[in-house]
């Protein structure tokens, strides 16, 4: 009955060394969990935000702007750009085409947003959208701009195509964002 005791004794000895020694059970499912916790961490951050290897990011805006330009050209009436978004994009040329240009970039937000208010928008474009904020006539905001009437006009409905500019010729919440840059 002794030597029961002194076994059993000898046995929760043991089972605590493994449970709660250097190299422990419970030990090592803590630091299993810290790293389980670090690598969803990690995932997170990378799924926020993403890098770019540099060539790949040099391809990538290449590729993003070539599309924006194809893009404004196709809206300035050249009918292969017409075709080109058609078959790339499988929409016409218009806001929604420059939606699914701006998805398909694989370039930080900020950048692809400036690149595209910039090379759409331009500073003739923002004036444009600012005076027709404050509701000026459109023969004062040519004049303001130093542009003919004709070329302003095709500006409102290139920015009223891309989604800048609403139907009663005010911004949009993307023109605002253009014009706050």
């Amino acid at each position: 009955m002794w030597i029961d005791i002194v076994l059993m004794g000898l046995v929760i000895i043991l089972l605590a060394m493994m449970l709660w020694g250097r190299g422990g059970v419970l030990k090592q499912r803590r630091l299993e969990k810290e790293i389980e916790e670090l690598r969803s961490k990690l995932m997170e951050c990378s799924r926020t935000q993403p890098t770019v290897q540099p060539q790949r990011m040099g391809s990538e805006l290449y590729e993003f702007v070539k599309d924006l330009e194809t893009l404004r050209s196709a809206i300035a009436g050249a009918k292969i750009c017409q075709r080109i978004i058609l078959k790339k994009y499988k929409v016409r040329p218009g806001a929604e085409a420059l939606d699914k240009i701006l998805a398909r970039a694989r370039l930080p937000e900020a950048v692809k947003q400036r690149l595209a208010d910039e090379f759409l928008v331009g500073e003739a474009g923002r004036e444009i959208m600012k005076l027709l904020n404050r509701g000026e006539p459109i023969e004062r905001i040519s004049a303001e701009v130093g542009m003919p009437l004709i070329v302003t006009k095709s500006q409102i409905t290139r920015l009223q195509m891309l989604g800048y500019l609403d139907g009663r010729l005010k911004p949009t919440e993307r023109g605002l964002r253009a014009i706050a840059t």
